[in-house]
C-alpha cells in the first residue's frame, strides 16, 4: 500500500509541476497500480474580465504530457446568485469572462463542473480579499555559493518590502516576470544562402529582449506577526554569468491575496518542489486542494481553484559601475573546416549559414571564419527583436 501511494503521488507531483512551472520531481521507476487523477488549474482574478480554467488527468511517467479533460461543462459560479459559463477553446482549456463590477472584494466563488462521462465536481467557496499596493522593491549587490565550494558568483538579490493596514488580509503569493534586452555578437555581413553574399552590416538581428516568469514560488505570511509587514522578502538572484544585467533588465512584481486554505495549499507545493531533501530524507507531502467529487468527496483531485485580487509594479535596473560580468560574451569565429562540396552541399533548412573575416594564424592572412547562428541571430536565443512597450 505505501508503495503504491507513493506512485501515484510522484506521477501527480509530477502533473502539477508541469501546470506550476516548478522543477521535476523524482520519477520512480515502477508505474504499477497507476491510477488517473483530476486536475484543475485555475484562479479567478481581477486583472482582466477573460478568466481561464485547465481540467485535466495526472498523466502516467511514461507519457508525460498534457492529458486533457475535453468536453466538460464549467462554470463559475458566485454567492450573489450569478453564474459564469466556461466554453472549451482548446482541449482541456476553458474560458469565461466576469465582468471587473463582478469582482468585488468580500464576494465568494466556486467553481462547478462536470465530465463529459457525467462525474461531477465542485470547489470549496473562495472568497476575494484586498491585495495591498506594493511597497518597495530593491536590490544588493552579493555573492554567492554554488554547488562547487570553490566557485562563487557575483550577481544582484532581489528583495520585497510588504507593509499593509490590518485591513489587509495576512496571506499573499508573490509572481516576478522579468524582461531584458540583450546583444547578438555580430552584425550580419556576409552570409551563404545557396551562394555567397556580401551586404552592408545588417543589425536587424542583433537587438533583442526576452521576457520569461521565475518559477521560484514566492509566499509571505504575516499571521502571528504584530504587524501586517515583512521587511527585506528574499525575490529571486541574478548572476553575471548571463547578459541579463548587461544592458536594461525590468522587473514586473504581481502580489496575489490568498486565504489560509490557499496558503496552505501553495506551501505544500513549495516544499515539495524547492524544499524538498534527497528521497530519504523528507517525505512529499499530498498537495490536496479544494475541488471534491460531489458523489465521492473521498476521491483524490489534485489542483487548486482559487480568487485573488492583484497588485502589480515594474522596476528598471541599470547595473552599477561596480557590478562586473564573468565574461564578455563575444563568441569566437574559427576556421571552418572545409569539406568537398561544403557549404553548397548543405541542406537548405541549415541556410543562411553566416560569416566573418578572421585572422589565420596559420596563414597570417585574412580569411572567412564561421561561428554559431546565435551570434548573428539573438533570436536563436529565445528572444524577439520587438521592443516591449514598457521599454
Amino acid at each position: 500500500m505505501i508503495k503504491k501511494t507513493f506512485i501515484l503521488f510522484s506521477a501527480v507531483l509530477y502533473s502539477l509541476f508541469m501546470h506550476y512551472s516548478c522543477i521535476e520531481p523524482y520519477i520512480p521507476e515502477s508505474q504499477k497500480d497507476f491510477v488517473p487523477r483530476v486536475i484543475v488549474d485555475g484562479l479567478i482574478t481581477n486583472e482582466s474580465e477573460n478568466q481561464v480554467i485547465k481540467l485535466s488527468y495526472t498523466s502516467s511517467i511514461d507519457s508525460l504530457k498534457f492529458d486533457p479533460l475535453s468536453g466538460c461543462f464549467v462554470e463559475v459560479l458566485d454567492d450573489l446568485g450569478n453564474s459564469y459559463f466556461f466554453e472549451e477553446s482548446y482541449p482541456g482549456i476553458y474560458n469565461g469572462k466576469i465582468t471587473i463590477e463582478n469582482l468585488i472584494p468580500g464576494t465568494a466563488f466556486q467553481l462547478h463542473f462536470i465530465l463529459n462521462n457525467g462525474e461531477e465536481y465542485e470547489s470549496d467557496l473562495e472568497t476575494l480579499t484586498n491585495s495591498p499596493p506594493i511597497n518597495s522593491i530593491h536590490y544588493l549587490l552579493q555573492t554567492k555559493a554554488t554547488t562547487d565550494p570553490e566557485i562563487s558568483y557575483q550577481g544582484m538579490q532581489f528583495y520585497y518590502n510588504f507593509k499593509a493596514t490590518d485591513e489587509y488580509d495576512r496571506y499573499y503569493r508573490l509572481v516576478v516576470e522579468e524582461t531584458w534586452e540583450y546583444h547578438a555578437a555580430y552584425p550580419i555581413s556576409i552570409f551563404y544562402s545557396g551562394g555567397y553574399q556580401t551586404i552592408s552590416p545588417d543589425s536587424s538581428l542583433y537587438f533583442c529582449y526576452k521576457t520569461q516568469r521565475i518559477n521560484d514560488i514566492f509566499l509571505i505570511s504575516t499571521d502571528g506577526f504584530e504587524k501586517n509587514e515583512y521587511e527585506n522578502f528574499q525575490l529571486h538572484f541574478v548572476d553575471n554569468q548571463t547578459q541579463r544585467l548587461r544592458y536594461k533588465y525590468s522587473l514586473l512584481l504581481k502580489l496575489y491575496s490568498l486565504s489560509r486554505n490557499a496558503s496552505n495549499f501553495w506551501v505544500n507545493l513549495k516544499k515539495n518542489s524547492q524544499e524538498s531533501g534527497g528521497l530519504y530524507e523528507t517525505q512529499p507531502a499530498l498537495v490536496i486542494g479544494n475541488i471534491h467529487h460531489v458523489n465521492y468527496p473521498d476521491e483524490m483531485v489534485l489542483g487548486y481553484f482559487g480568487v485573488s485580487s492583484v497588485q502589480e509594479k515594474r522596476i528598471f535596473f541599470t547595473k552599477p559601475d561596480d557590478f562586473t560580468f564573468a565574461q564578455d560574451f563575444y563568441c569566437i569565429a574559427s576556421k571552418p573546416n572545409i569539406e568537398d562540396g561544403w557549404p553548397s552541399q548543405t541542406d537548405p533548412t541549415e541556410w543562411p549559414i553566416y560569416f566573418l573575416y578572421v585572422f589565420d594564424m596559420e596563414t597570417e592572412g585574412t580569411i572567412l571564419g564561421i561561428a554559431p547562428v546565435e551570434c548573428f541571430d539573438c533570436t536563436k536565443s529565445g528572444g524577439t527583436t520587438t521592443k516591449p512597450d514598457f521599454w
